[in-house]
């Protein structure tokens, strides 16, 4: 089973401001991409409870934000996109019947295929998925993640939270430190999903215990998503592992920092949060 990071390069049709950018916008439109091929599969994405088998950025390469007006705290004039402005789209899948349908639409649809976000049209100028291509943009397989098992275990991990990232804890809580017990947590969780193996408390127990911060750069950011702002950790940080002994779960935490490309990482990943890439 293959896991795919597609970056969307984009051409503005007309001249468009947004206001928020969240990437709600962009879910809708994977969504409708999905529908048009599969809509028995695009109702059931839309439906279904729990994590999901892909993630969506926000719009990415934007100008520069106007600022807001004085005295009106949070009220920003947004981002204005002239005619033939270039950004691009992100978009993780982590099924391939979903892949499928998602590279289907474009390969036997129009010649010129656009996508809506909000108000705003953009021609599709082309879609990498090639390792290498971009840097957001490749493809693994369960099999080649599954290989770092037989690897030694590193003495650290060190990420990049490219997009506001925060972790749901009980009911009402929103964790946004990227605390060791959360983010593995949350990584094995996608494995689970992905393949059933079910080391969750195993991985979260091991982390705590086993896992400090080295080097971090974090600050807070908020995203507004369907008119609401979400604060997320941005930034970057490293954990040392302190264990020595080359462990299973060690080893497995390796398998679980290089699915974090794909699978993000804690909540509304489908709507723009949580875009990470391991760095080391």
């Amino acid at each position: 089973m293959k896991l795919y990071s597609s970056v969307i390069r984009l051409t503005n049709v007309h001249p468009a401001t947004f206001t928020q950018l969240g990437g709600q916008y962009g879910h809708a439109a994977f969504l409708e991409i999905v529908q048009s091929v599969d809509p028995a599969l695009s109702a059931q994405l839309h439906d279904a409870k729990g994590r999901k088998p892909f993630t969506v950025s926000a719009l990415q390469g934007l100008p520069t934000k106007k600022p807001g007006i004085k005295g009106q705290v949070g009220k920003e004039t947004g981002f204005h996109l002239r005619e033939g402005w270039e950004c691009w789209l992100r978009v993780t899948i982590l099924d391939e019947k979903l892949f499928g349908a998602f590279i289907t639409h474009f390969l036997q649809g129009s010649a010129r295929p656009q996508i809506r976000l909000g108000e705003a049209h953009f021609l599709v100028s082309e879609i990498l998925t090639t390792p290498g291509s971009h840097p957001w943009a490749g493809y693994t397989t369960l099999a080649e993640l599954q290989s770092r098992l037989e690897q030694p275990a590193p003495h650290k991990f060190a990420f990049e939270l490219f997009s506001p990232t925060q972790f749901g804890y009980k009911d009402d809580w929103k964790i946004l430190m990227p605390l060791p017990r959360f983010v593995f947590g949350n990584l094995a969780n996608a494995w689970k999903a992905l393949t059933g193996e079910d080391n969750v408390r195993a991985v979260e127990e091991y982390a705590e215990a086993n896992l400090i911060f080295g080097n971090y750069a974090l600050k807070t950011e908020n995203v507004l998503i369907e008119n609401k702002p979400h604060p997320g950790a941005v930034g970057k940080f490293e954990y040392w592992l302190t264990d020595k002994t080359d462990q299973p779960l060690a080893r497995g935490l390796n398998l679980l920092a290089d699915l974090a490309f794909y699978a993000g990482l804690g909540r509304k990943t489908p709507q723009g949060m949580g875009m990470t890439s391991r760095i080391s």
